[in-house]
């Protein structure tokens, strides 16, 4: 008898991490010019994002079919246990996929637990780490269960965009609210609440949209476990937050890069700020 840890592509997790604790990756869709191909199997972050700014296109995206799935599940075997963690429901149908391959499922005795994270990107990351760490320390599937409950009650993921224009594309925002708002500088800063994408403050200007929620952050400095830097393609910006916030906290700090799936609907330039 096994157990596995199942996520899916936008968790981001370094391939040195994935090889670590043998965890499994389901890869979201993305859909441009014409073309589909997996996350991660086509394009370099860089490419890709060199490829939205240089050309007025906008991506989609899809989740996982419940077949792609169902073929993981069933290479269970008897006895086996999976636990396996999602992109936010409300923002994805990849928890639906799932849930529908499970009661597909043919090979007896096999015990597949599914967990929406209500997060992407790190906030999905920063859960499926925790699971793997608590299997390897003998914690059974309801307690780490548990503990990311806990997890998720204290996470905050706030991302400030530095083009509007993406989101208008995505039709998070209007045509006429992106132009508007790109002639007066100002910057949203969002963040996934219950799961969805909500605006918490719209700021003037970016540097102040980052101080915001720099801000934040140290506010809730004495119970933070985890921290990471979230950019797209942004890499100059993200290492200037992060030595920032090492000069306060001595926790260490993480950056991480989402890929295509996500960086389509948020643009380049975006940078944010996951914790717990």
């Amino acid at each position: 008898m096994s157990v596995v840890i199942i996520t899916d592509s936008t968790s981001y997790l370094s391939p040195a991490i994935i090889d670590q604790y043998q965890i499994k990756l389901i890869p979201l869709n993305i859909h441009i010019n014409g073309e589909s191909f997996k996350e991660g199997q086509k394009y370099t972050n860089e490419t890709y994002y060199n490829l939205l700014k240089n050309n007025p296109i906008f991506p989609t995206t899809s989740q996982p079919s419940t077949g792609e799935f169902l073929e993981v599940f069933e290479q269970l075997l008897p006895g086996d246990q999976a636990l396996i963690i999602l992109i936010s429901s409300g923002i994805s149908g990849t928890v639906q996929s799932a849930q529908i391959a499970r009661s597909m499922v043919t090979t007896p005795d096999v015990s597949i637990t599914i967990v929406d994270s209500v997060y992407a990107a790190m906030g999905l990351g920063f859960q499926v780490i925790r699971a793997c760490e608590l299997l390897e320390d003998g914690k059974n599937i309801a307690e780490i269960v548990d503990e990311l409950n806990r997890i998720r009650t204290r996470m905050q993921l706030f991302f400030v965009v530095n083009d509007l224009e993406y989101l208008s594309r995505g039709g998070r925002i209007s045509k006429i609210g992106s132009v508007v708002g790109n002639i007066l500088k100002l910057k949203p800063v969002l963040s996934l609440e219950d799961g969805e994408i909500g605006l918490f403050e719209k700021v003037r200007t970016f540097p102040k949209a980052v101080g915001l929620i720099r801000d934040q952050l140290i506010k809730e400095k004495s119970h933070i476990e985890k921290i990471c830097v979230i950019h797209v393609n942004a890499p100059e910006l993200a290492e200037a937050l992060k030595k920032e916030l090492e000069a306060i906290f001595t926790i260490p700090i993480i950056i991480s890069e989402p890929g295509p799936v996500i960086g389509s609907h948020v643009g380049p330039g975006t940078i944010g700020l996951c914790y717990y």
